[in-house]
């Protein structure tokens, strides 16, 4: 009789010490694994129905990887045309094209952590130091992010020196908000990295 009220004393101590832990660590439990943008996002479109958007594979398609570079601004600039399509709609550029039921799984839940708030994971960015030039630095991030047919230099206006000067506090806007607020067109989510080249850009006075 002693030894069955000490074991089930022994399985009560057991019993309360599990849940308390539990408990107590509940934020743990709760945080379940994200959807990583550079590893799991972005192999979705460098490859299988993106192909287009590669490696010059298509000159109409905007690009979003060459060789050994991808373009990661180009990528989150789409990110509302990724919602559309993988919630019921088609590819944007037409044609049979279109995900794996798997792959929209996975777009799906990198949307619902709000990437159209700029969540993703670019890592620390970059560091933006020395002079930075209108030309040099600014003009090929906007030829690969901003223009295409559904884009600047398509449907919409296309952007010069003059009304990037004459549109600052637009500018400083975006690039403070991410992304997230500031664009005409809907939001955007822009890479930190981008981000502090137009930031340090408008601090020097939009050199030429």
């Amino acid at each position: 009789m002693k030894k069955k009220i000490l074991l089930t004393a022994m399985i009560t101590t057991m019993l309360v010490y599990a849940l308390s832990s539990c408990y107590q660590n509940r934020e743990d439990i709760q945080a379940l694994p994200r959807v990583s943008f550079r590893s799991e996002v972005v192999p979705i479109v460098t490859g299988g129905a993106c192909g287009c958007h590669n490696n010059g594979m298509a000159q109409r398609a905007l690009q979003f990887s060459h060789l050994d570079t991808i373009w990661y601004d180009a990528i989150l600039g789409r990110v509302g045309l990724f919602n559309t399509w993988v919630n019921g709609g088609t590819h944007p550029g037409g044609g049979a094209i279109d995900f794996s039921a798997s792959e929209k799984v996975i777009i799906k839940k990198w949307l619902a952590q709000g990437a159209e708030l700029g969540y993703y994971d670019d890592g620390a960015g970059c560091t933006v130091s020395g002079n930075l030039r209108y030309t040099t630095d600014i003009v090929p991030i906007y030829n690969v992010t901003c223009k295409g047919s559904t884009c600047h230099g398509g449907i919409a206006v296309t952007l010069d020196y003059n009304k990037m000067v004459a549109t600052k506090t637009t500018l400083s806007t975006m690039v403070n908000s991410g992304g997230s607020q500031g664009h005409p067109g809907g939001a955007l989510s822009i890479s930190s990295c981008t981000a502090n080249k137009f930031k340090e850009w408008i601090n020097q006075g939009q050199p030429q």
